[in-house]
């Protein structure tokens, strides 16, 4: 699991290096472009030339370091100061001193053409963007907003810290931004660089000491976190020798409808290729009746139209409920929703229309501590009142707002985001290859199973949402991005819960 910290935090950290270990600022600073540079060679082996964009903040500041560093190895820095000179002050302005003692290049960007600087970046080997950093907000402006500009399209360009033109802390995306290669991120990673969209602007990302212990200066609890495979290992359900199916959840499926009739068998298939004991799907005579060839290992409930309680036999055996998939969004869906989120027993995962009708039906809807929701970002935008481009462009404040209001969300897409309120999880696994209809329905039965075996909901999220993006992963490896169903993404994740298991093994 790697810990993340937003902005604030981290400056709270550098205040506490200084004030706990006496650490000079500058010193702070020394380290970090230290690190930097070492860094920047290890990726970049064979480069010579160097093109450091500063901003007027300590960002341009580990910049200055990082060209020193450089020259004294014999390579060639050249610095490029984006902004007015005097706004550039403290231990920033001392290493910019430093550098103009040793005749190292220093140009202005506002004394120069497009050209020239066009002429500069096309022949640096590595461009170093130290402009914009943690604490900066917003569309970057004037000069340093020219420059990320002419950036653009450029497949060698390194950030310091932050790609100029993200929010550290919320994954924001500006524009223009700052597209690297690779991020290398001082003291802990931040919030920002996990989330997405600007996930996808940082590349590879490395984190860097500044010369103090991370655990002395940075809390104990962490802003958010990044599931790991090593997470996943320890979160797995025990196997005893003398496992029985009852041993490995009971789970109930409530869903379908004339026009989405695959959607619950997907969930059921998702769960009992998760290891899931029993899968009772819930649904109509239809699909009870063509669910029996399709998925002969469940066991099919039809529903009584007039009688939705009669689901509720299975409270005494079931131990988790998936509701939503292919519900449909008739008075039968409502029905159905409202019975089974108010007197069904034991956890409860809700995805497709439940979804919709958890939000048409909230105020009939009792309180309940124990649910986990997983809508994509039009699911969400619709219940938080917002666009689907708002979601998109703010996930991480998305989540921790649905969370305030339901519980535990999954906040379906690339790099997912799962809140508790209290704990926030980033999931990386998966790609494009999961963007098929049916995924989230596997997805559901993934995670309804391990609900179902009385796993916490935090962890039952993030296992499953790891789990289901690995094993679209392994199958793009073999079958490419294009083309995969829904059905073998099912099929692939007893692979990934054997080469974990395998792994649990050695570590023992």
């Amino acid at each position: 699991m790697i810990d993340l910290y937003d902005p604030t935090t981290i400056r709270e950290a550098d205040s506490m290096a200084i004030g706990k270990f006496k650490v000079p600022g500058i010193v702070l600073m020394e380290n970090a472009g230290l690190e930097a540079s070492l860094c920047v060679q290890r990726l970049f082996p064979q480069a010579e030339r160097f093109l450091i964009l500063a901003g007027p903040g300590n960002n341009g500041g580990d910049g200055y370091v990082m060209a020193r560093h450089f020259a004294i190895r014999g390579l060639l820095p050249k610095v490029l100061l984006a902004g007015a000179p005097e706004k550039i002050k403290g231990d920033a302005l001392r290493n910019l001193e430093i550098l103009k003692e040793m005749s190292i290049p220093i140009r202005i960007t506002e004394e120069m053409t497009v050209e020239e600087i066009t002429f500069l970046m096309s022949e640096s080997h590595v461009v170093i963007d130290c402009l914009l950093g943690t604490g900066s907000k917003g569309a970057p402006q004037g000069e340093i907003r020219r420059i990320i500009e002419l950036l653009e399209g450029r497949n060698n360009i390194v950030s310091i810290d932050i790609p100029s033109g993200i929010n550290a802390e919320t994954g924001e995306v500006y524009s223009p931004c700052v597209a690297s290669v690779a991020t290398i991120t001082m003291l802990a990673m931040k919030t920002g660089l996990a989330a997405m969209p600007a996930a996808a602007k940082a590349g590879k990302i490395e984190i860097v000491s500044i010369g103090v212990p991370p655990h002395e200066v940075l809390p104990s609890l962490p802003c958010a976190t990044l599931w790991e495979e090593e997470d996943a290992i320890a979160t797995l359900p025990e196997r005893k020798l003398d496992l029985h199916k009852g041993g490995r959840g009971t789970l109930l499926v409530v869903g379908g409808s004339e026009h989405y009739r695959g959607a619950p068998l997907l969930s059921a298939l998702g769960a009992l290729k998760s290891g899931c004991g029993v899968v009772i799907v819930a649904s109509t005579d239809d699909v009870c009746r063509e669910g029996i060839s399709f998925l002969p290992e469940a066991v099919f409930h039809p529903i009584k139209p007039e009688n939705p309680q009669d689901l509720l036999c299975w409270s005494e055996r079931g131990t988790a409920a998936v509701v939503g998939p292919g519900l449909g969004r008739d008075s039968h869906g409502a029905s159905l929703f409202e019975c089974i989120w108010n007197e069904w027993r034991h956890p409860l995962l809700v995805d497709g229309d439940g979804i919709f009708w958890l939000n048409e039906l909230k105020s009939y809807l009792k309180k309940r501590n124990d649910v986990i929701i997983t809508p994509h970002e039009g699911e969400a935008a619709r219940l938080l009142g917002l666009t689907a481009k708002d979601v998109a462009s703010s996930r991480l404040y998305a989540a921790k707002e649905l969370a305030r209001q339901w519980g535990c969300v999954v906040l379906k897409g690339h790099g997912t985001v799962i809140d508790t309120i209290s704990r926030t999880v980033i999931i990386r696994e998966g790609g494009p290859e999961l963007s098929v209809p049916g995924s989230g329905d596997i997805l559901s039965g993934v995670i309804g199973t391990f609900l179902a075996q009385q796993i916490s909901l935090l962890d039952s999220a993030s296992l499953g949402v790891w789990i289901h993006g690995k094993a679209g992963q392994f199958l793009a490896e073999r079958k490419g991005i294009d083309g995969i169903l829904a059905r073998e993404i099912a099929m692939g994740i007893p692979s990934v819960l054997c080469s974990l298991r395998e792994k649990e093994k050695t570590k023992h």
